[in-house]
């Protein structure tokens, strides 16, 4: 087996492929000159920025060291004249708090006084019209006293007389006079409660105008009785207060007793 044999370049041929070897090597030298003078312009900018961004930076912080040492100054003045105004204010502020909690408190206990004394003045002056204030507590024919005038005599009137004799009643101006028809019983033994309506009404009313006719016109008559009597209604000047129970009894009779007393006072 016989190999090919190369054929040898002639000078022609050798001299033009170094021509164009040359030729691609100083374009990549043309190349190569042109990325670096683009990539120098690029780092020469980059440093031109980056020193003008320090310097500014920089500015910057000197202008806020600057501002910050102004206001920590000021800050301290401030804060020195302000505390001593605030120290002084807050001072003034205790003082007229504590002035105005000492004048509330002194107020208010001074009310609760002035109240209570009131309070009691008033019932000193409602006790003492019910101590010089005579009751004559009349229950017709009645032969003992009911508990209503044991009550009676526990409230401290001046004297409680029990009576069961329309005439042994006082004449006295200065009188509370209470007419028992709850407890009353007839001569026949009924009880004046258990009569009909209309004969309840007729003795109640024989009753009440005996007792009127027979006191004097600014005593005050009480009539107790549980249930409605109609001549009640038709009194009509004269002082009569009914009471339905023993409680208001006890109460009727000793704001009969202020009735006597404001009488009293108005005829003087």
């Amino acid at each position: 087996m016989t190999m090919a044999q190369a054929t040898p370049l002639s000078l022609q041929d050798l001299a033009e492929q170094l021509d164009m070897l040359s030729n691609q090597v100083d374009t990549l030298r043309g190349t190569n000159q042109l990325l670096s003078d683009s990539l120098i312009n690029q780092i020469e900018f980059l440093k031109q920025e980056n020193q003008a961004l320090t310097n500014s930076f920089s500015k910057y912080v000197d202008a806020m060291k600057w501002n910050l040492t102004v206001l920590a100054g000021l800050a301290a003045v401030l804060t020195a004249v302000g505390g001593w105004i605030f120290k002084n204010n807050l001072d003034d502020a205790k003082k007229v708090a504590r002035e105005m909690i000492d004048r509330r408190v002194e107020g208010q206990i001074s009310e609760m006084v002035d109240a209570r004394v009131e309070e009691v003045a008033r019932t000193f002056r409602r006790e003492q019209v019910i101590s010089s204030t005579y009751v004559d507590y009349y229950l017709p024919d009645g032969p003992q006293p009911p508990s209503e005038f044991v009550l009676l005599k526990a409230r401290k009137f001046k004297d409680v007389r029990f009576l069961n004799s329309l005439d042994a009643i006082r004449r006295s101006p200065d009188d509370v006079v209470i007419l028992d028809l709850q407890n009353w019983v007839l001569p026949s033994g009924q009880r004046f409660i258990a009569l009909p309506e209309t004969e309840r009404e007729s003795q109640a009313t024989l009753q009440i105008d005996g007792v009127l006719d027979q006191i004097s016109e600014s005593a005050v008559l009480v009539v107790y009785i549980r249930g409605r009597v109609q001549h009640l209604n038709t009194i009509g000047d004269r002082y009569v207060l009914p009471a339905n129970n023993p409680v208001t009894l006890v109460g009727n009779a000793a704001d009969g007793a202020y009735v006597v007393v404001g009488d009293r006072t108005l005829s003087q």
